[in-house]
């Protein structure tokens, strides 16, 4: 088994203009079948019902983030959402390769609390094309609970 070299989630170690990424996935028709199902969703762009290839719903791809922060980090006692924003310019479909970055923007501590705001991207790995762009701010947990 490979040693593990991501480093320890914790406040000491998230450092504004920290690069996250890239991590590279294809959107299966499984993921999206799934999803859609989950919200009960008969759009037949998502059932893959209409021409011009399955489209993934705008929402399913938003945890990217947790993808690019497991990749870098482990442990941690883990997050609570503060703030999401997002910015759809693509829809992503079954088959696509997909290449998202991010990178940490600010870190600051706010009434005894530690935020950290990370900013990510999802684009064609072929094409460079924007699809999505979020910003989500997080308060971390400190020895499991909000302190």
């Amino acid at each position: 088994m490979s040693e593990d070299h991501r480093i320890l989630m914790c406040a000491e170690n998230l450092h504004e203009g920290m690069a996250l990424g890239p991590i590279h996935y294809v959107v299966s028709g499984e993921q999206v079948n799934a999803f859609a199902a989950a919200l009960k969703s008969r759009n037949p762009m998502f059932t893959g019902a209409a021409s011009g290839g399955q489209l993934a719903p705008p929402t399913m791809r938003l945890n990217d983030y947790a993808l690019l922060i497991a990749e870098h980090f482990r442990g941690g006692s883990g997050g609570v959402h503060a703030k999401h924003k997002c910015e759809l310019f693509e829809p992503m479909r079954v088959g696509q390769a997909i290449k998202a970055t991010g990178r940490i923007a600010r870190t600051y501590r706010k009434r005894g609390k530690f935020y950290f705001e990370l900013e990510y991207e999802a684009r064609d790995a072929v094409s460079d094309t924007l699809l999505t762009r979020q910003t989500i701010t997080s308060v971390l947990l400190e020895k499991g609970e909000m302190q």
